[in-house]
C-alpha cells in the first residue's frame, strides 16, 4: 500500500503522536524498539466516525488496550506484525483487522509507511448495520476472528473506501461540509461491515439455504444468559428449539466453530474481565462463577487464549 492522501503534520515527539491518535481512536501505549521518532500524524472527524493516519519514523511497539464499547479497525500501510487474541499470533497480517474488544492488541507498524485507523462508537456501527439490513440487530454486534465467517465483500472494497475518504478530505482541506462528512462516514462503515467478519455477516450476504437466520442468534443470546450454569450443547439445542446436529451445523456454517467452543469463549471472556478488574475473589471463585467446573481445564484454556495463567493475570492487576 502507499501513503494515504491526507495532509499530515510532522512531529518527533512520541507523546504528541500518541495523544493525537488516542483522542480520536482508543487508549494505547507506545514503546520504541529502535531508532528515534520522526513521524507524522493526521486526524479527521466524520459524523461519528474518526480517521487517523500515523507513522512514527522509528521501530515502535503499539499496545492498544481492549476497545470495549468502541470499534477500531487498523489498516496497515506497510508490513505489520500483530499479536491479539482471535486476531493474529504475532505474524505479519495480510490486511485490515479489527482491534480486540476484550484483550490487548500489540502491533509493530512499518516505521515509514505507518497505518490508518478507523474508529467509532459501537452504537454508531450498529446504527449503520440496521440501515443496511432494514432491521435493528437482535443482539450486540460482535466482530469475529478472521476466517470465522465469510464476509459479504472482498477486501478491495474497504481499500477503495478509505482511499476515497482520504482523497476527499485532502480536496476539502480537511473541512468537508456536514453532508459530505455523513457520506464519507457511511461509506467507510458500509465497507467495514461488508469486508470484516462479524455476527451479522450472514444478514448482509444472505443466510445459508435452509438455515433460519435467527437460530444462531437465539443460541448466542441464551449462552450469554446461561453461561455460568453447568450447561451442555444439548441444553443449548433444546433451548433454541433445534436438534444438536442441526445446531452444530448452523454454528459452523455461520461462525466457523461449534456451540461448545463459543460457550467456552464466552466463559473465558467473562473470567478474563473479572480478573483484569482486580477484585479480591480467588481465581477458583472466578472460574466457578463463570461456569468452569474443572480448574485445571480452565487454567489450560485460559493460557491458550490469553498467553498467561489466570493467576498471573490476577496477580498483575491486583498489583
Amino acid at each position: 500500500m502507499t501513503d494515504p492522501a491526507l495532509p499530515a503534520r510532522r512531529s518527533d515527539r512520541l507523546a504528541e503522536l500518541r495523544e493525537t491518535v488516542q483522542q480520536v481512536t482508543v487508549v494505547h501505549e507506545i514503546s520504541v524498539r529502535r531508532g528515534r521518532p520522526d513521524g507524522a500524524v493526521a486526524v479527521a472527524g466524520l459524523d461519528g466516525v474518526n480517521v487517523a493516519f500515523v507513522r512514527y519514523g522509528a521501530e515502535v511497539t503499539v499496545d492498544a488496550f481492549p476497545t470495549r464499547s468502541r470499534f477500531a479497525l487498523t489498516v496497515p500501510l506497510g508490513p505489520m506484525r500483530v499479536r491479539a487474541p482471535g486476531v493474529a499470533d504475532g505474524g505479519v497480517v495480510p490486511g485490515a483487522f479489527v482491534l480486540a474488544a476484550d484483550g490487548h492488541t500489540v502491533m509493530e507498524p512499518d516505521p515509514v509507511a505507518g497505518a490508518l485507523v478507523v474508529s467509532a462508537g459501537a452504537g454508531r456501527v450498529e446504527e449503520h448495520l440496521a440501515s443496511l439490513t432494514g432491521r435493528a440487530p437482535g443482539r450486540a454486534l460482535r466482530f469475529l476472528p478472521p476466517g470465522a465467517v465469510a464476509p459479504a465483500a472482498p477486501p478491495s472494497l474497504l481499500e477503495q473506501a478509505w482511499r476515497t475518504t482520504c482523497a476527499v478530505l485532502t480536496d476539502c482541506g480537511g473541512r468537508p461540509a456536514p453532508l459530505v462528512r455523513r457520506v464519507l462516514s457511511d461509506q467507510l462503515l458500509t465497507a467495514v461491515l461488508l469486508t470484516q467478519p462479524h455476527t451479522a455477516s450472514d444478514a448482509l450476504r444472505g443466510s445459508p439455504a435452509g438455515a433460519p437466520a435467527d437460530t444462531v442468534d437465539r443460541a448466542l443470546a441464551w449462552i450469554e444468559t446461561h453461561h455460568a450454569e453447568p450447561v451442555t450443547v444439548t441444553d443449548i439445542a433444546r433451548a433454541t428449539g433445534v436438534g444438536v446436529r442441526r445446531l452444530q451445523e448452523e454454528f459452523r456454517a455461520r461462525l466457523g466453530t461449534g456451540p461448545a467452543a463459543v460457550l467456552r469463549e464466552v466463559r473465558l471472556g467473562r473470567a478474563h474481565r473479572a480478573l483484569v478488574a482486580g477484585g479480591p475473589a480467588p481465581v477458583s471463585d472466578v472460574a466457578h462463577a463463570c461456569g468452569f467446573g474443572h480448574l485445571g481445564r480452565f487454567a489450560h484454556d485460559y493460557r491458550d487464549r490469553y498467553g498467561e495463567l489466570p493467576s498471573e493475570t490476577a496477580r498483575r492487576h491486583r498489583g
